[in-house]
């Protein structure tokens, strides 16, 4: 006879309320599961800067129940790059992506696009119970062995699966690991800020930005060679570093705000700076005196300018440890030079959520996690070693706009339909389930 077992709902713990964290709260809670979040922080101020959502990662969101309108999306319909002298460089057009790939490439504010899915992980009305979110509460450890995770209050909360969504400085990664690890500097930083639409308005000399079509990001490349030379005790430069300065420009908020990013060397020793610290217009001028004119009204126009260090998580040994997972950033936070940082972590979400569907044990999970780890780890460590090495090798910088091949790879990819096939391949026993739904959620 067939054995018949009754299962709940899982009870899901997942750390970090952000791009991440968010995504597998949703997730998960469609497959019918109990998710806390919990967050460290209050979210009382609005932080945030423009974002690339590739049609893969617009494909993953739409397959959450988000609303790709509720980010105020900008079509990004080519990579446009210019010399900083001004001249013109490579065009990669991008209006036949939403036909090749399903789905096109916008940009978005990072801000709507955390937005849209809190209001998709907390309403009631979406599928599955909705998600409790729990600010101010910073987790400070985590028992892998019993699955709770401690808050710095004293607070403890435990589960059948914790996911660690905290982020490039996380703090559930060490336990994973059951080791400390290191973020070290990667010698690369980034001026950034958001300029208003409006105020390039009365200077004609930048509608090449947002009026002169096709529209969409607009790259400013460094000369081939900056002479940034150490002398000896004579003119002759014993050595000469590439110059990989690029200014990387686009809209979003439906086209009235620009993100600007001046990607650079950093000169700074990292370890001895904060990662992300306010800097003026002055410095930012300085830094980029040798560009064009035409490109120097831009930065004037700069408002609080923030230098930002752009540091990758080294490859880990392991995402899991018993039933406790990494997730996003905490796993593989990368540059973003391929705008597939928070698309990389949207597809740990879909793809850990379809190996934990509604019926999953809790004996079941330790299984299903090495299955997530084999799915993804591969996939999104070779985004993230892309990403690093087409800023810092100048024979692999723009491969990305080049390659096609590279392009298919990453944006044509289905993470839903893979997780799919791998979990049929899991299911080898017959028995069946039924559901019996908690009433609340609450624990």
């Amino acid at each position: 006879m067939q054995q018949i077992d009754e299962v709940c709902p899982l009870k899901v713990i997942v750390v970090g309320a952000g791009l991440g964290g968010l995504s597998a709260a949703i997730a998960l809670r469609r497959q019918g599961h109990c998710v806390h979040i919990l967050e460290s922080s209050s979210f009382k101020s609005e932080l945030g800067a423009g974002l690339a959502v590739p049609p893969n990662t617009v494909r993953s969101l739409r397959g959450l129940g988000c609303n790709i309108d509720n980010l105020k999306p900008v079509d990004n319909l080519c990579f446009t790059a210019m010399a900083h002298d001004g001249s013109p460089g490579m065009m990669n057009n991008m209006t036949d992506y939403g036909q090749a790939y399903g789905d096109p490439w916008v940009m978005a504010h990072r801000v709507d696009l955390h937005n849209e899915l809190m209001r998709v992980a907390l309403e009631p009305e979406k599928t599955g119970p909705p998600a409790q979110l729990r600010l101010d509460s910073q987790v400070a450890s985590c028992n892998v062995d019993a699955c709770t995770v401690s808050l710095v209050d004293g607070t403890i909360y435990s589960a059948d699966l914790i996911v660690g969504a905290d982020g490039i400085r996380s703090t559930i990664r060490s336990y994973v690991l059951d080791a400390e690890i290191d973020i070290p500097p990667t010698g690369i930083a980034g001026y950034r800020w958001l300029t208003p639409a409006e105020a390039l308005e009365p200077y004609p000399e930048l509608d090449w930005i947002i009026k002169n079509p096709p529209l969409g990001a607009r790259l400013i490349t460094a000369p081939v060679r900056r002479n940034d030379s150490i002398e000896q005790s004579g003119p002759a430069p014993i050595s000469e570093k590439a110059d990989k300065r690029t200014i990387i420009i686009y809209a979003c908020r439906n086209g009235t705000m620009l993100n600007v990013l001046g990607v650079h060397d950093d000169p700074r020793n990292q370890n001895e700076v904060g990662w992300n610290v306010p800097v003026t217009q002055e410095s930012l001028l300085d830094f980029f005196k040798d560009y064009h004119p035409r490109f120097k009204r831009l930065l004037e126009l700069a408002d609080n300018v923030h230098l930002w260090q752009m540091r990758v998580v080294p490859r880990l040994e392991t995402w899991i440890n018993k039933r406790v997972c990494l997730l996003g950033d905490s796993a593989h936070a990368s540059l973003p030079t391929l705008g597939q940082g928070f698309g990389m972590g949207l597809e740990d979400a879909v793809a850990l959520a379809t190996l934990l569907p509604m019926g999953t044990k809790v004996s079941d999970i330790e299984n299903r996690l090495v299955a997530y780890e084999s799915l993804r780890k591969g996939r999104a460590e070779y985004v993230a070693m892309e990403s690093f090495e087409q800023q810092n090798i100048p024979e692999k910088r723009g491969l990305y706009l080049r390659s096609s091949m590279m392009r298919d790879e990453i944006m044509g990819y289905d993470v839903k339909a893979e997780a799919e096939k791998v979990f049929k391949e899991l299911m080898t026993s017959t028995d069946k389930v039924t559901y019996r739904p908690h009433v609340d959620c609450l624990w």
